[in-house]
């Protein structure tokens, strides 16, 4: 089989939207968030503005992208094609 470089797929596929390219993206605890919100609005009279702000540093993590399964792209719909008919023939 021939080997395609990266220039000759290229057109077959997009950024990945959900992280935008990285692989990964930044996803917080909601629960734990909205109780340590409370917790600084009632302790630190903080705004809720801020207050919401620490919550989600402090509950921040970081996951690997499920749509592109940490690539930082996706196949197109021509891209799709091509992965079909390739698989019908493997």
């Amino acid at each position: 089989m021939v080997g395609l470089n990266k220039h000759t797929v290229s057109h077959l596929y997009h950024v990945c939207p959900l992280c935008q390219g990285t692989g990964a993206y930044k996803e917080y605890d909601d629960s734990k968030a909205n109780m340590i919100m409370d917790h600084y609005s009632r302790v630190n009279h903080a705004s809720e503005k801020t207050a919401w702000k620490l919550a989600v540093e402090e509950t921040s993590y970081e996951t690997k992208c499920s749509r592109c399964h940490g690539s930082g792209h996706v196949l197109n719909d021509e891209g799709e094609e091509v992965y079909k008919a390739l698989k019908q023939f493997a």
